[in-house]
């Protein structure tokens, strides 16, 4: 990846499980990261579903995007009290429609 191409808005996405009972919890506290651009309550394997956004540029440019993501994930995130377990996806490529 070219450093043209690490320069800018990156997302990832957190499925993030909770203990029982403490999914708004979790989520409140979730949303208090400036990271963190949505959060959701979600059915299935994992209860709440966050959206982060990080904006790379000057220095932070050579740490990649994934590191960054990564070290979000694990030093904030798992560390929540009532999270149980994470997992994150990080997108290869995106396309986003806009309105003109």
């Amino acid at each position: 990846m070219s450093t043209h191409e690490m320069k800018g808005r990156h997302r990832a996405f957190v499925f993030v499980d909770v203990a029982l009972g403490k999914e708004k919890k979790v989520l409140e506290k979730l949303l208090k990261y400036d990271e963190v651009i949505e959060g959701h309550i979600i059915t299935g394997r994992y209860d709440v579903l966050a959206v982060l956004e990080f904006e790379l540029y000057g220095r932070e440019i050579f740490s990649s995007f994934q590191e960054t993501a990564s070290k979000f994930v694990v030093e904030k995130i798992r560390k929540l009290k009532d999270v149980l377990d994470t997992n994150t996806i990080i997108p290869s490529f995106s396309v986003t429609k806009r309105d003109e």
